[in-house]
């Protein structure tokens, strides 16, 4: 049973409710990243070995899907700290749109205490 105040790795990454402050935030997108990063070194590396090309572009595409949904529930959340709709999330998906928004709610400091999304 976890305490009251302690959310779950899960919970960061993997559900919409809530909200989540700058500093999670950030840190999930660095692990995100790191851990494409990584995979994407691996395809690199293996570019002559035909099998371990095809099993690490496997590990890159599944990796690349689950950092995307990833990416999106935190910032739903993060969305919900700052006291906006997770809706707008859809953002992340318009090329121009989705760096702006990625500073924008990494400096963007939440609202004090509860708002309509939890405290």
């Amino acid at each position: 049973m976890q305490r009251e105040g302690r959310k779950s790795m899960s919970w960061l990454f993997f559900s919409p409710s809530g909200r989540v402050s700058r500093l999670p935030y950030c840190l999930g997108w660095l692990f995100c990243a790191a851990a494409s990063g990584f995979v994407l070194s691996r395809v690199l590396a293996h570019q002559g070995d035909d099998i371990a090309l095809a099993l690490w572009t496997l590990i890159l595409v599944v990796t690349a899907l689950v950092s995307t949904a990833s990416i999106a529930l935190m910032t739903i959340k993060r969305l919900h700290d700052t006291g906006y709709p997770g809706h707008l999330a859809i953002c992340l998906f318009i090329p121009v749109l989705s760096p702006v928004l990625f500073l924008a709610l990494c400096l963007w400091p939440g609202t004090e205490g509860e708002n309509e999304y939890g405290r």
